[in-house]
C-alpha cells in the first residue's frame, strides 16, 4: 500500500502539493486526473524519491520515502510525460539498458523481455532506429514500454497515450491492464477524462495541489446531482436569470463560466424545449445546445469551479 499523509511540496512560496493525503491499494489503478499543473506529477515524484517532500509523510509498502529511498526506488518504475530516452540509441537498447538498471534479469531474459513489448506495441521493426529519427509517439510508446517490459511492484505513467493515435491508446490501455493483471500497483496520471475513466478504478481528482474527492468512476459521477447534463451557450457579456429555472422541479444545479451555462437535471430530453423556449421568451440569445450524460469532467467542474482544459 502506498499511503500520502499530509503530504506537501513547496517551491520557493509556490505550494505544488499541500495537505494530500490517500491511500493507493495494491494491486490497483489508480488514476490522477487534474489539469496540466495540478500537482499529479510533483506528487509522483515525491513517492519516487527524485522530490523530498516538504511536510507530511509519504509511505510506500511500509518504507518511508526520506527514510528508505533506495528502497523505495527498488519498487518503483516510472513513464515520464516527456519520454527520456537516450535519443542516440535504438528502441531496443534504449530498454535492454533500462532493464538492466532496474532488474535482477539476465542478457537472454531481457532480450525476451523488449522483444515481447517491442513487437506488442508494433515497435520490433523500428527496433534499431535511434529515438531522436522517431516520431513524438514512437518515442511515447518507448517511454512507456520501460515501465511495461521492467514489470515493477509499483507502475507509473505520467500521461501515458499522449500524442498516440486512438488505436495505440486502446492498445496501451490493454498493456496497462495486464500489467496490474500481474500484480503491478499502476499509478495514471493524466489530464483525459476518458483515459481515468476507462482505465481506473478508482479515480482520484487533484486540483491546485489538493485531493478534492476520490471513488470509483460511477460513483463519482453519481455524486453530481441529476443525470444529465444541459450545455448551453449564451451571447457574450449576457447575464443569466438562473431564477428562472427554479420553476422546473428536475433543475438540481446551474453553473456558468463566462458564456457557457450547465444545467444539471433529469428528463433532460423532455425539459429541453421547455427551457429553450422560457430562456428565449426572457430574450436569452441562445448559440449552441448540447445535452449530455455527467462525465467525470462535469464532476471536475462541480467540485472546483473550472473546467479540464
Amino acid at each position: 500500500m502506498i499511503s500520502f499523509e499530509k503530504a506537501g511540496k513547496r517551491f520557493g512560496t509556490l505550494d505544488a502539493v499541500k495537505d494530500f493525503t490517500l491511500e493507493i491499494r495494491d494491486q490497483e489503478i489508480l488514476g490522477l486526473l487534474g489539469p496540466n499543473g495540478a500537482g499529479k506529477t510533483t506528487l509522483m515524484l515525491m513517492m519516487g524519491t527524485v522530490y523530498r517532500p516538504t511536510s507530511g509523510a509519504i509511505s510506500v509498502n511500509g518504507l518511508d520515502v526520506v527514510k528508505h529511498p533506495n528502497d523505495v526506488r527498488k519498487l518503483i518504475g516510472i513513464a515520464f510525460q516527456d519520454p527520456r530516452v537516450d535519443g542516440i540509441l535504438g528502441a531496443f537498447d534504449v530498454l535492454n539498458w533500462h532493464l538492466k538498471m532496474t532488474t535482477t534479469l539476465g542478457k537472454e531474459e531481457r532480450a525476451e523481455r523488449v522483444e515481447q513489448v517491442l513487437r506488442a506495441v508494433d515497435l520490433w521493426d523500428a527496433r534499431k532506429k535511434r529515438t531522436w529519427l522517431m516520431s513524438g509517439g514512437m518515442r511515447k510508446k518507448v517511454e512507456d514500454c520501460k515501465v511495461l517490459a521492467q514489470r515493477p511492484s509499483i507502475a507509473v505513467f505520467d500521461e501515458p497515450t499522449a500524442f498516440l493515435d486512438v488505436p495505440s491508446r486502446l492498445l496501451m490501455w490493454k498493456m496497462i491492464r495486464e500489467l496490474r493483471d500481474q500484480g503491478s500497483t499502476v499509478i495514471v496520471a493524466t489530464n483525459m477524462m476518458d483515459e481515468a475513466e476507462r482505465l481506473s478504478e478508482r479515480v482520484a481528482i487533484v486540483n491546485r495541489g489538493k485531493l478534492v474527492a476520490i471513488d470509483s468512476p460511477e460513483k463519482l459521477k453519481s455524486t453530481t446531482k441529476g443525470g444529465e447534463v444541459l450545455e448551453l451557450t449564451v451571447g457574450v457579456g449576457q447575464q443569466f436569470p438562473r431564477e428562472l429555472l427554479a420553476e422546473f422541479s428536475e433543475v438540481q444545479d446551474v453553473t456558468q463560466t463566462e458564456n457557457k451555462v450547465s444545467v444539471y437535471l433529469t428528463s433532460g430530453r423532455l425539459l429541453l424545449p421547455k427551457i429553450v423556449e422560457t430562456l428565449t421568451n426572457r430574450g436569452v440569445k441562445i448559440d449552441s445546445v448540447h445535452l449530455k450524460e455527467v462525465t467525470l469532467e462535469d464532476v471536475f467542474l462541480n467540485y472546483t469551479g473550472q473546467s479540464l482544459d
